[in-house]
């Protein structure tokens, strides 16, 4: 059990360095101009959220009689963090005007 909540602390600490890296790449973005630190931030949370999604869904169910449970969630939680991520980029390209699109994608590359 020491071992799960040990796990489970490693995953909330990766996540909090993500969403301080989607800060940090915003921040950097401002280098080149408003409309690439706008991008490079939401392409830092287009990592980040969908993270979070398969962080909760696939670690929910712990121990052996959960095989089955945990199996199916890990699927689950990988397929919905791919339908997450697209939406965002989908919502982010049709939605943000002006946006610089190789300052999103820097920014999603760096957060990963």
């Amino acid at each position: 059990m020491q071992q799960a909540e040990q796990r489970l602390r490693v995953i909330k600490m990766l996540l909090v360095w993500q969403l301080v890296g989607a800060f940090t790449v915003g921040l950097l973005g401002l280098i080149w101009g408003s409309d690439a630190a706008v991008g490079a931030f939401l392409g830092g949370l287009t990592v980040w959220l969908p993270n979070c999604y398969f962080a909760f869904r696939a670690f929910k169910h712990r121990g052996a009689r959960a095989a089955r449970l945990i199996v199916r969630s890990f699927y689950t939680g990988a397929a919905g963090k791919m339908l997450l991520t697209a939406g965002m980029f989908t919502l982010i390209f049709v939605n943000v005007k002006p946006l610089n699109a190789p300052a999103v994608f820097l920014g999603f590359a760096l957060v990963q």
